[in-house]
């Protein structure tokens, strides 16, 4: 009976572990773009030339806040250099 429970614990977590170790986050892949602010330039409007028809546009802003390390507001200036994600 032991060995049945372990056996089926360590299916459990094979399987648990499995879409993990193939998901993006342990593959990264990403290319990115260098984006030089522009005046009047926004994140959203950079995110919009970046992002896909199948893409969220916000999940694009937020990409480009976390990578470049950007507050809430994301509040950018010109002359300022941000690391855009390019999606193929």
């Amino acid at each position: 009976m032991r060995k049945t429970i372990l056996i089926m614990s360590l299916a459990l977590v094979i399987l648990a572990i499995t879409p993990l170790a193939i998901s993006r986050a342990f593959v990264d892949n990403t290319t990115y773009d260098t984006v030089y602010v522009k005046p009047g330039d926004t994140v959203w409007q950079i995110a919009s030339k970046y992002a896909t028809p199948k893409d969220d546009i916000r999940e694009v802003i937020f990409e480009i806040r976390k990578i470049n390390k950007l507050d809430n507001n994301a509040s950018v200036y010109p002359g300022q250099v941000l690391k855009v994600p390019v999606r193929f």
